[in-house]
């Protein structure tokens, strides 16, 4: 089959618990079986390891690549079928090329011979979240930052003002540092946050991102590169033939992203931008994320922040916002004038300047709410309805009378 119509997917399998030796031989085992044309992301697998990440060879009918008896690449299973055939038989949970899935465990096949007792599966927890760290560097609204730290329970440090600081931040730019396994997917934030740049560094595994202004899922708009060890392919990619090894090839070393719109949307020099070309081509090694940020023209504090080399609270001016309740975080947000020009927005910003405008909206739910009421007992054919529109303006009304506390608290302080 014309090797043409193939395109690379990654994937990952995440066990609750490390793999030993005969786990490690199940996987092989199973990727043997299924006669897939892969390849292991980093390196082949080892007893210890917990995630594994895959690389594999996809058609437009979203069918993974298999070797046919004679070796040659053909269509297998749909992705779909494949990943849950991988979690039902290695009892992970499995996400090839966005496409999820984590088998309950009856219908798991392989478990482990001795089950970790209470005292033991401290130790066999999962790796310290602090090992994980995201640096971002964006327009972030601190009160956004507050609702993420809530939503995900993490604290998060924060460098940066209006009028930019002395570590080389523009005005308007945070630098952000997040802790733990929480994601800060960079499509999430609001738009007036882009360009955003993050750079990552999962115990060694390094990466940079960058979500740029535009259509939010369009490609042409994002960039992604890790920075990972040499790929090995699976153990049947021993009896492909010529044409499967050549697509084998290019599942494992694929074009890498294109920095030019990167540049064009930062400002770059152009000979930033063929550095950065050249930084994607290079291996990873320590200090890579350093001359990433470097080109990037990103504050020399956020490639050491990333790395751990450096301590959020050896910064200067780096402050930690705790983790808030989500009531709070909520309250925070409703407090900030909205963006854009939209009806909602522009009765938002009002209020926030004006805050005594939510005393008359408040009381006006409130006789709304009452009115209705009063109905609901005249009509019991529409009872339920007039009740349920009762009961939303006087959440509404309470709503408005919470907000104006708060508005009302933040100028006094």
């Amino acid at each position: 089959m014309n090797q043409t119509g193939w395109e690379p997917a990654s994937g990952q399998l995440w066990w609750p618990w490390p793999l030993d030796e005969a786990g490690v031989a199940a996987l092989q085992q199973q990727l043997s079986n299924r006669s897939l044309l892969g390849a292991y992301a980093g390196g082949v697998p080892q007893p210890g390891d917990s995630v594994v990440s895959v690389l594999l060879a996809v058609n437009p009918e979203q069918r993974a690549a298999v070797l046919d008896a004679v070796g040659k690449a053909v269509p297998g299973p749909d992705v779909a079928a494949l990943v849950r055939g991988l979690s039902a038989d290695l009892g992970a949970a499995v996400e090839i090329d966005g496409v999820e899935y984590e088998a309950p465990a009856p219908e798991a096949a392989l478990e482990l011979d001795v089950v970790p007792e209470p005292d033991d599966a401290e130790e066999l927890a999962a790796p310290d979240a602090a090992e994980l760290r995201t640096v971002l560097v964006g327009k972030f609204r601190r009160e956004d930052l507050m609702m993420f730290g809530a939503l995900n329970g993490v604290e998060v440090h924060l460098l940066g003002s209006a009028e930019g600081n002395a570590e080389g931040l523009a005005p308007g730019q945070r630098l952000v540092l997040i802790h733990g396994d929480a994601a800060p997917g960079l499509y999430n934030w609001p738009a007036s946050a882009k360009p955003i740049v993050a750079l990552m560094d999962l115990d060694g595994f390094r990466a940079v991102e960058a979500w740029l202004p535009g259509t939010r899922r369009d490609p042409d708009t994002s960039f992604w590169h890790a920075w990972e060890g040499p790929a090995k392919p699976f153990p049947s990619a021993s009896r492909a033939d010529a044409e499967a090894l050549r697509l084998l090839g290019r599942i494992v070393h694929p074009e890498g992203p294109d920095p030019r719109r990167l540049g064009d949307v930062l400002g770059l020099e152009p000979g930033a931008v063929e550095g950065l070309q050249e930084l994607m081509a290079s291996p990873d090694e320590p200090g890579i994320l350093a001359r990433a940020g470097q080109l990037l023209e990103l504050p020399p504090v956020a490639a050491r922040l990333a790395e751990g080399t450096l301590q959020p609270d050896r910064v200067p001016g780096m402050e930690t916002l705790p983790v808030q309740s989500i009531g709070k975080a909520l309250l925070e947000l409703a407090s900030t004038p909205a963006e854009g020009r939209g009806p909602f927005a522009a009765w938002q910003r009002a209020v926030v300047a004006r805050p005594g405008m939510l005393a008359g909206s408040a009381a006006a739910a409130a006789t709304g709410a009452a009115l209705l009421f009063r109905a609901a007992a005249r009509r019991p054919a529409s009872a339920r309805l007039l009740r349920a529109g009762a009961l939303g303006l006087v959440l509404q009304a309470a709503g408005d009378v919470a907000l104006g506390g708060y508005l009302a608290y933040r100028r006094r302080r």
